[in-house]
């Protein structure tokens, strides 16, 4: 028993994490403000040593407003107001954060140093849009400044970006979809010297119609929020825009997008979405983390989503050498702010040691190396993340 409880204590220990502590701003703009009419705000975290001149701006996530028509979208945006979502009014003054931020070299070996921008969401439509007047729902003032509140953050670090030696664009869910948005405007505004690498986390919402046909994805989100964000000014990846003026809604799907993105990609991201599956094909058999009481029918639609978004990563690597992809084959979503980033539970393949922090460090030091970790399996093949065994 003594030796059972001594080899907990040691695997215990092996696992304590160096957090990082990023410490609340708001933002320098004062008319960059939060749904709610508060000001936007980040975390941050000053770098040091050999990682004083490397940058993460990563934005966080949490969905968008939305609904089946304009009114129920303001309504979604009213009471996302009222939360942390869409105001900075309760925001912790410190918060400690692990997974990519850690700053234990042993776990996190590359980034583990880096100065980090943790961008708070509170806009609602996906860390962009504006409006110049507030919308009113209720009674109540409602303002849709994501474009304002971003661009006051980069150009509130721009002079030390510009001298910086590389620059990570992230961010997980909705985030990691603002990641693609914003990352060729960030490399725009970088000389060439700086590296600048994207790494979306779960970012890829497919524009794809629900299992029973009844509805589109972006009918439920984009089209409506866009009425409300975008009105008088455009998503921020100027080609996109450019090459589908009267289809904007397009710059707002990374399936779309990439096409205008110069930036090197490295996807993590589970062709088994866990949001996307109850969210965009609207099936609720695979709440459990598996598809065992999912019906043949459901199966085959849920692995026509997982291979169109492989075949979109795919195409990446074929026309973009420096592509790297963490894809496992089992139900998650988002990896990059916890455990899952440098735990042993997702490796590609099963068994192989590869894990997402191993894996996206070498990718960040070299982008001319094969960074192809797609599963080359299906569910439930990846045993070791497919919930059907016990976790590793």
């Amino acid at each position: 028993m003594m030796n059972y409880i001594s080899t907990i204590l040691i695997i215990c220990l092996s696992l304590q994490i160096t957090y990082s502590t990023h410490t609340l701003n708001l933002v320098q703009d004062q008319q960059a403000l939060c749904l709610d009419g508060s000001r936007g705000s980040f975390y941050f975290d000053r770098g040091s040593g050999s990682g004083s001149k490397s940058w993460i701006i990563y934005f966080q996530g949490g969905g968008w407003i939305g609904g089946n028509n304009l009114e129920a979208t303001k309504n979604n945006a009213l009471s996302r107001s009222k939360t942390d979502m869409g105001s900075s009014k309760n925001k912790a003054q410190q918060v400690n954060l692990g997974g990519i931020f850690s700053r234990d070299s042993k776990v996190n070996p590359v980034l583990y140093n880096w100065n980090s921008i943790y961008i708070n969401y509170c806009d609602g439509t996906g860390h962009q849009g504006y409006a110049k007047d507030p919308i009113i729902v209720g009674g109540v003032n409602l303002y849709f400044r994501g474009n304002s509140i971003t661009r006051s953050i980069i150009n509130q670090f721009l002079d030390e970006l510009q001298q910086a030696d590389k620059v990570i664009v992230s961010g997980c869910s909705a985030g990691g979809l603002a990641s693609f948005t914003w990352v060729q405007t960030i490399r725009d505004l970088l000389p060439p010297s700086v590296t600048v690498l994207n790494v979306p986390d779960s970012g890829v919402f497919q524009d794809m119609q629900t299992y029973d046909g009844s509805i589109s994805y972006k009918n439920t989100y984009h089209t409506n929020f866009m009425q409300l964000s975008n009105k008088e000014i455009s998503p921020p990846n100027t080609r996109c825009v450019q090459s589908n003026p009267n289809e904007q809604w397009k710059c707002l799907f990374a399936q779309y997008l990439i096409e205008y993105i110069e930036a090197p990609i490295f996807f993590v991201q589970s062709p088994y979405d866990s949001w996307c599956i109850p969210n965009i094909l609207k099936l609720s058999c695979a709440n459990d983390g598996t598809l065992q009481n999912c019906n043949q029918s459901q199966v085959n639609y849920i692995e026509s989503h997982a291979i169109s978004m492989e075949v979109m990563m795919k195409s990446r690597f074929s026309t973009h050498f420096n592509t790297g992809a963490f894809g496992p084959a089992c139900l998650q979503h988002c990896f990059l702010e916890g455990s899952y980033y440098y735990g042993t539970k997702f490796q590609v393949p099963t068994g192989s040691g590869n894990t997402i922090a191993k894996t996206l460090s070498a990718w960040v030091l070299d982008q001319s190396i094969s960074s192809n970790y797609l599963d080359n399996v299906s569910w439930p093949d990846n045993i070791g993340c497919s919930n059907l065994s016990i976790e590793i």
